[in-house]
C-alpha cells in the first residue's frame, strides 16, 4: 500500500475530512491533498505528524506500506532506510534459517531412509532361543538332551534313567530376539544356569522400519518444498 492510500484509508475510518485532518496534524490542508494522491514527497517530521493525529505510532503507519513502496518513494528519508535496512537484515535472517532448516530436514530424511532400509539397526531375522530347564553345577550344558551324551559317555541304559529323571525338571522357556546370540548360549541364575539353543530362525520385518522410511520421506519432501519455495522467492 501506498502512503497516500493508507493516509485517505484511516482518515475515512475515522470520519475526518481533509481540513479535519490537516488541522489535527498541523499541516496545510493544500498539501495533505497532495499527499492523499501521491504528489508530494513527505518529510519524516510531516509522516510523524500525521501519525500522531491518528494517535499511532509513527512506525506502525510506515509498516503498513509495502516495502517496494518505501524503497522507491521514502527510501532518501535518514528514519526511513535505517529501518528498511533493518528489515532487510531480519529478513536476510530468516531466510538463513529456512534454509538450515531445510537442509536439515533433507539430511534427517536421508538418514530416516537410510535407517528404515538397514538391516544393522532393524534387523529382519527373528531368532527362537529354547531351554527345557535349569542345569546344575556339574552338569553339562545337555543335560536336557533325549539321547546318550557323547560328552559323558553315557550308554542307553544311563541315558534313559537321566532323561526319565530329567522329567520333573523339565522348564521349558523360550526366548525370541532380533540378535543372533550363536547356536546356543548360557544364562546364569545364582548356582543353576539355563542354556538356550537356537530352534528356529524367521524372517520379519520390524514395523519401525516402515515409520522410519515414512517419516524420512516427510522430512525430504517438507525440505524440498522448503527449497523450492525459497528459490521461487529470490527470482
Amino acid at each position: 500500500m501506498k502512503l497516500g492510500e493508507k493516509i485517505k484509508q484511516l482518515r475515512q475510518d475515522a470520519g475526518l475530512t481533509q481540513p479535519e485532518l490537516a488541522e489535527k496534524a498541523h499541516i496545510e490542508q493544500s498539501y495533505l491533498s497532495k499527499l492523499e494522491n501521491e504528489k508530494g514527497s513527505p518529510s519524516f517530521d510531516v509522516i510523524s505528524k500525521i501519525a500522531g493525529a491518528f494517535e499511532i505510532d509513527v512506525f506502525t503507519l510506515i509498516d503498513s506500506l509495502s516495502m517496494s513502496y518505501l524503497q522507491e518513494n521514502l527510501q532518501h528519508l535518514p528514519e526511513i532506510a535505517v529501518k528498511i535496512e533493518s528489515q532487510r537484515a531480519a529478513k536476510k535472517l530468516k531466510m538463513r534459517r529456512s534454509y538450515i532448516l531445510a537442509a536439515m530436514l533433507i539430511v534427517l530424511g536421508v538418514a530416516f531412509v537410510i535407517i528404515g532400509n538397514s538391516s544393522t539397526i532393524f534387523p529382519h531375522s527373528i531368532y527362537q532361543y529354547k531351554s527345557m530347564g535349569l542345569i546344575n553345577e556339574g552338569e553339562i550344558n545337555q543335560h536336557y538332551q533325549m539321547s546318550p551324551l557323547r560328552e559323558l559317555a553315557e550308554d542307553w541304559e544311563i541315558s534313559k534313567k537321566r532323561i526319565a529323571d530329567n522329567i520333573a525338571r523339565l522348564d521349558e522357556s523360550l526366548l525370541l530376539t532380533r540378535s543372533y546370540r550363536g547356536e546356543g548360549f548360557v544364562e546364569e541364575y545364582g548356582q543353576q544356569r539355563r542354556y538356550y539353543e537356537l530352534i528356529d530362525v524367521r524372517e520379519m520385518e520390524s514395523p519401525m522400519k516402515d515409520f522410519a522410511v515414512v517419516f524420512g520421506f516427510i522430512f525430504l519432501l517438507t525440505g524440498g518444498f522448503i527449497m523450492i519455495y525459497l528459490f521461487k522467492w529470490l527470482n
